[in-house]
């Protein structure tokens, strides 16, 4: 009887395991969209008509990318964006940059200036000195005179760029002045304009409880004269350069949330456009880290016009954008879906809509962040509404 018992335990154990092994083989190649790029890792528009159709509809497509420094990730979306913009009518391309100096530099772009040029120092490093982004930047300047110019925007709520430390403030006071609000005739405006310089010197020292106490009142009082006066540009700016005080200060990070508020804006400002969305995963992803990030904003507002592209690979290695060295992308586990879709397809380039594949990958891991951190797949639908699979993931190419 005891035998009996231990055979029918082994025996339940094994349906079980198999059960769960079967369930996640149920993904199949008939769920993956096989993307060939040329030779010269050009994408066709036919290659990417599959996307295109499933995307097309949706006001806002966000890209994510795990680090700053995967240059097979870069090219892939830049190549998506111009696909969008081409044959999707997607207009509008918001970059992980400062709302001020990418402002500033599609003005410049505008009489005729290269953007290419302009962007070391003012559009985030990486973008902006990487090998795979520029030719984006080189793609939008010769769209500017065309019906459908590309337009490039920021919406980082914090402002670290050249533009913004040497102008900022001095076109935040002219804006008051347009407005002849009388608080710019004050002392406490001349030392409001100090302590903002400050800020976009990127000073971690805080001011003092009361000399803190008044900035952010002062600070608020200018917000809500902009507010008032109906100039979203400026308001936006200045709420950006409190969440910037405040994260530089140890005080409260909401640099992401005010990005999501700043990506609402924009939509407003541009009523008819649809945009493309480029900035890292985590603030992209429709549900936070413990945090209110800028995908959440936009989730809850947009509901299912937001779709977020996640970007993962099986193998390679990429740029570490902090200490800029090259580092080995961490080998896969057997039951992360990248290895399951390298399995079932020989292309280089996949995609997977996750909401027509949510039950056919349970038990299923994909990585998140430094293709090194994994998220089983009963989460993933927190975060991501489809992702790019690559066979390689290679380093960005920093240009020096």
């Amino acid at each position: 009887m005891y035998f009996i018992k231990l055979v029918a335990l082994v025996l339940y154990v094994l349906s079980f395991s198999f059960s769960k092994y079967s369930m996640a083989e149920q993904l199949s190649a008939s769920d993956i969209i096989q993307i060939a790029p040329s030779p010269n890792g050009e994408l066709s528009s036919m290659a990417l008509t599959a996307f295109g159709e499933l995307v097309k509809g949706k006001r806002i497509v966000a890209l994510g990318e795990q680090t700053h420094g995967a240059g097979n990730v870069f090219t892939l979306k830049s190549q998506l964006i111009q696909y969008l913009h081409q044959h999707h009518g997607f207009d509008l391309f918001v970059l992980e940059s400062g709302v001020y100096e990418v402002d500033q530099l599609w003005q410049a772009a505008q009489q005729g200036q290269s953007i290419k040029s302009l962007a070391p120092g003012n559009i985030f490093y990486m973008y902006a000195k990487s090998e795979e982004v520029t030719p984006l930047f080189d793609y939008i300047n010769k769209q500017i005179k065309t019906k459908n110019p590309l337009i490039l925007t920021g919406f980082d709520s914090q402002h670290t760029g050249e533009l913004s430390n040497k102008y900022l403030v001095r076109d935040l006071e002219e804006a008051l002045l347009t407005m002849n609000n009388s608080l710019i005739s004050t002392s406490q405006w001349q030392t409001l304009k100090r302590q903002l310089q400050q800020v976009l010197n990127i000073s971690t020292e805080r001011l003092g409880n009361n000399e803190q106490t008044i900035f952010f009142k002062h600070l608020r009082t200018v917000q809500q004269a902009f507010k008032q006066h109906t100039d979203a540009f400026w308001y936006r700016i200045t709420v950006g350069l409190e969440a910037q005080a405040k994260r530089q200060w140890s005080i409260q990070d909401t640099r992401s949330k005010e990005m999501g508020e700043n990506i609402k804006w924009l939509a407003e400002k541009y009523p008819n456009k649809k945009m493309v969305v480029w900035a890292h995963t985590w603030h992209l992803t429709k549900e936070g880290n413990n945090e209110i990030n800028a995908g959440k904003v936009l989730s809850d507002h947009f509901k299912d016009d937001y779709y977020m592209v996640h970007f993962t690979g099986v193998n390679g290695r990429y740029l570490d954008f902090i200490d800029m060295k090259i580092k080995p992308v961490k080998p896969v586990e057997s039951n992360a879906i990248e290895s399951a879709v390298n399995k079932l397809s020989a292309s280089k380039i996949n995609f997977i809509d996750l909401k027509n594949v949510k039950d056919k990958v349970q038990e299923l891991t994909l990585y998140a962040n430094d293709y090194n951190l994994s998220l089983p797949s009963n989460v993933w639908p927190k975060y991501f509404d489809g992702v790019f699979i690559s066979r390689e993931v290679k380093p960005a190419n920093f240009i020096e």
